[in-house]
């Protein structure tokens, strides 16, 4: 993983000399706005989250070209109903997601009791 942390490293700083994830709008440019449904820290992401950010991600560049100021926000969502169903079902000692808070998320087992 030290090999892959590397190469993150490098291209986050040549992103980073680049601004490459500042804006530099054009007032002469049209505008246009694209959001996505913001992934809930419920579950695992899996290949539908890829999908529904890869769609709205593609959409915003093929906008870009066609000469937009394009404006694609991107966040987390930790509040609502899945949230506190994953709660409930800690609090209830659910074994398969006590696995995976411990197993994927890496939670300490004493962590979970707080939740």
């Amino acid at each position: 993983m030290e090999f892959l942390s590397r190469i993150e490293e490098k291209w986050q700083e040549k992103w980073s000399e680049a601004k490459i994830f500042e804006a530099d709008p054009d007032p002469s440019k049209p505008k246009f706005f694209i959001t996505v449904a913001y992934p809930y820290p419920n579950s695992p992401q899996h290949i539908g989250h890829a999908r529904t950010y890869t769609l709205a991600d593609v959409y915003a560049r093929y906008m870009r070209m066609r000469g937009y100021n394009v404006l694609l926000p991107m966040a987390f969502h930790y509040t609502g109903t899945p949230v506190l169903a994953m709660a409930k079902r800690l609090a209830e000692g659910d074994e398969e997601l006590t696995k995976d808070f411990i197993e994927v998320y890496k939670v300490p087992q004493e962590k979970l009791k707080e939740l």
